[in-house]
């Protein structure tokens, strides 16, 4: 919950309509917050390599989502706790 960007992607699954949705549907709803310090490409030109490489296996690895990197694709686990806790911290936090 600490990554902005973390907390976008699992924004964007929860409340997505669909069950599974691929990465670039994922990356077209999320904005690139909060660039990385010394960085030699923009923001935005890193952004779809940091979702597929730190980004999503790290949501994968705290079973919150399940991400197949070959298809690209993500379906979120339902997690009531996690999801209050993201209602709380985008509401009251940001």
């Amino acid at each position: 919950m600490a990554d902005p960007c973390r907390r976008s992607i699992l924004s964007q699954l929860i409340d997505s309509e669909e069950t599974t949705v691929t990465i670039n549907t994922l990356l077209d709803h999320i904005s690139p917050e909060n660039p990385p310090p010394k960085t030699t490409a923009t923001h935005a030109d890193s952004l779809p390599i940091d979702v597929h490489h730190i980004h999503l296996p790290t949501l994968e690895d705290v079973n919150l989502i399940e991400y197949n990197p070959h298809t690209m694709m993500i379906r979120y686990n339902p997690n009531e706790r996690v999801e209050r806790m993201l209602r709380f911290v985008t509401e009251e936090l940001e």
